[in-house]
């Protein structure tokens, strides 16, 4: 999934310290012309087309095995004019979980089609995070072969509209800035 960076002519709502944080910890600068992976360098710069540079990438991430599963439960994860809850659910399928230190369960909350002003225009800003829970970095988890995690987790909803509110989850090695499973519903009000 990707969000969008505006860098420093981003409408002012669009920043956050959550953010500013998370830039700084992947190095990201303004109007970046690279893409990062959680790799120590760019993985491309100035590219004609993505899918080329990365399709042996995907190739090799599709033939891998995973080490966990994460599902986001339906019936738990949705949007209304008071909150925003995420129903996250983690299962281990590997024992080599069990030695990994420093994960963090990541929750995103995003809302689609922002209109913003610029040079007199109205634009629109697509997946703007709102709220990244609990905090800048996610929750530490321990995971382990054979238990399931599974929690909910819920924010206020200040006025974000909806129906054009989305969801992302991740689990990420803090150390290493390694995604090891994503989640994600686009849209998740009426």
């Amino acid at each position: 999934m990707f969000f969008g960076y505006f860098g420093a002519g981003s409408p002012a709502e669009f920043i956050t310290p959550a953010g500013a944080e998370r830039e700084r910890w992947y190095n990201v600068t303004w109007q970046p012309s690279a893409v990062f992976d959680g790799r120590p360098g760019p993985q491309v710069q100035q590219p004609d087309s993505f899918y080329p540079v990365y399709r042996d990438m995907i190739d090799a991430a599709r033939s891998r095995k995973t080490v966990l599963e994460m599902t986001l439960d339906p019936d738990l994860t949705r949007a209304d004019s008071a909150q925003v809850s995420i129903g996250v659910r983690i299962e281990p399928t590997d024992s080599l979980i069990d030695a990994m230190a420093n994960l963090a369960l990541v929750a995103v909350v995003f809302e689609d089609s922002l209109p913003y002003e610029y040079l007199g225009d109205t634009l629109h800003a697509w997946r703007v995070v709102r709220r990244v829970l609990s905090d800048t970095w996610g929750i530490p988890v321990s995971l382990r072969l054979g238990t399931v995690f599974e929690t909910t987790l819920v924010v206020p909803n200040p006025g974000w509209r909806p129906r054009l509110t989305g969801v992302a989850a991740f689990v990420q090695n803090t150390e290493s800035k390694q995604v090891l499973q994503s989640a994600a519903r686009l849209r998740l009000g009426n």
